[in-house]
Order: C-alpha cells, then structure tokens, then sequence
C-alpha cells in the first residue's frame, strides 16, 4: 500500500492575507500620505464635527484606502516583469515574496469593488469621480502611448489625478464649483512634480526596462528641473489662493517654504542627481507639504 504525500492548500482568506501583508508593507506609506488630498478637501468643503459628516468622512476615507491601494496593486500587477530586472526593486517585488500574478490581481479587483461600494454610500458624484481615478490607473499602467511610457503623459495623468482625489473629498459637503478647481489644480501640481522626482530616482531601473520617462528621455537634469517648476506653480497659486481669501490667511507666508524648497534643489543638484539624491529630496519636500497640508485646515 503506497502512501501519497499530503498536498498542502492555501484558502483564498490565507492568500488575501498574504498579499495584504506584502503591500502593506511595500505600499502603505505612499497610499496614506496621499489621503491627505481627499481629507483637506473635504475640510475645505465644508466638513464640520459632528456624527453625519464624521460618518461621511470616515467612509470616504475606507473608499479612498481602497481605491488608492488598488491603483498601486494595479501598477505593481502591471509591471511586475520590469520589477523582476530591476537589480532595486527585485528583492521586493510580489513575486520574490512567492506570491503569483493571479493572487495580486484577485486583491487589486477586490479592492476596486470595496472602493465602489464605499463609494455608493456617498452618492453618484463619488462614485464618477473614484471611477474616473481608476480610468487613469488603468491608462497609466497598461497603455504605451497614453500611460507611464510617453514622456509628458504620465505628467498629466498625475496632475488630473491629484485634482480628482482633492474633489473626491471637496464634492462630498459641497457642490462642484469653479472654486473648487483652483486648490484641486494645486494638489495636482504637487502630485506631477512629485513623480517627476520619482522619475529621477527610477531613472536607471527605467532605463534598463526601456520605460520611455521624462528622466529616460530627456535627462534627469531636465526632469528634476521641471519637477522644481512645477513645485514652484504650486507655492505660487497657493500664495495667490490665500491673498484673495480663498485658503487661510497663513498660507501667505508659504514662499519662505518655497525659498527653502529651492535652497535644497540646488543642493541637490551640486550633489549630483541619481537614486539617493531624489530620496533625499523626496523626504524633504514632502515636510514642506505636510506643513502646508495643516496650515491649510486652519479655519
């Protein structure tokens, strides 16, 4: 009588919990620093303390988290190949973790169905622009032409979605207005220039994979510089912004963050722009944003 060897299952909640585990860890960071956007919009507004709007806000933010998480998951899903040869990412990519494509594309479906869910409690305006989000995602991640790939493309998606996750939270308490385009324009300015670093810091393991980025194509010199202008359209619509009462009043001083903000670009380019360069410039301005994130919910 032969004996068979025990094959060991793993059940869809074990894997769930798997790959929740591996983003968590990987992702987790950039997915809550970027719902700052849709929480100050709903402050601006019009959110006030009390049981209704708390209970609003607080699925808003579950449909965020959701929604954020499965655009990274997406992107992550997407180009898990050039991962797999990029000699900085290889190491902690999903699939040295032991976990398959299928498995990752199971939780970034599942999380898009989440958000949509949260989504509908909030009503249709939530729900068009949280689909209008993962339209770009699915552009940016999947498309040659019209994602990641084509310089000058992946700019804009990140600029529209910026705007769309601050009125993701501004259309919650109040009536989309034309007033509201103007601080959503500046989370997108913000969001561009951030990823033009980020292209920066990626630039060798793009270059191998043939990702065609602003950095791949026209040098990190020029793409830090345009990182650097766009930041500095930032600071000056937000200084325009609270001169005509439209932000808080504090924000007026928001140039001496910019002064800063350019001190350390030219720092950073003496030192010569590569991957730990962009890192050190990342965590630097993104201080700088959280300063004004919170001078912005001054009421």
């Amino acid at each position: 009588m032969t004996s068979h060897p025990t094959r060991l299952t793993t059940s869809p909640a074990q894997s769930g919990a798997r790959v929740l585990r591996h983003f968590a860890v990987t992702r987790s960071l950039e997915v809550l620093a970027l719902q700052a956007f849709p929480v100050i919009g709903a402050f601006l507004g019009g959110f006030s303390f009390g049981w209704p709007d708390a209970c609003q806000l607080g699925l808003l933010v579950l449909g965020s988290l959701a929604l954020t998480s499965h655009v990274f998951v997406f992107n992550d899903w997407a180009g898990h190949g050039g991962d797999i040869r990029d000699p900085r990412r290889a190491t902690h990519t999903f699939v040295s973790e032991g976990i398959s494509r299928r498995q990752v594309a199971n939780f970034a479906g599942a999380l898009l169905i989440f958000s949509c869910i949260a989504f509908a409690f909030l009503g249709w305006t939530s729900i068009l622009i949280g689909a209008a989000i993962a339209v770009l995602s699915l552009l940016y991640s999947s498309s040659p032409r019209l994602g990641k790939g084509t310089p000058g493309v992946a700019s804009l998606h990140h600029l529209a979605g910026g705007a769309l996750q601050f009125l993701l939270g501004y259309t919650l308490f109040h009536p989309l207005d034309g007033v509201a385009i103007l601080p959503g324009l500046f989370f997108g300015l913000v969001f561009a220039a951030g990823h033009l670093n980020q292209e920066v810091r990626d630039y060798e393991g793009d270059r191998l994979n043939g990702i065609r980025t602003t950095a791949v194509v026209f040098g990190c010199r020029r793409a830090f510089l345009t990182s650097f202008c766009l930041f500095t359209a930032a600071y000056a619509l937000l200084t325009t912004l609270a001169s005509l009462g439209l932000l808080p009043g504090l924000l007026r001083w928001s140039p001496l963050l910019w002064a800063l903000h350019a001190a350390w670009f030219v720092q950073a380019i003496r030192q010569g722009l590569g991957y730990e360069t962009a890192l050190w410039m990342q965590r630097r301005y993104r201080l700088l944003f959280a300063l004004l994130g919170l001078a912005m919910l001054a009421r």
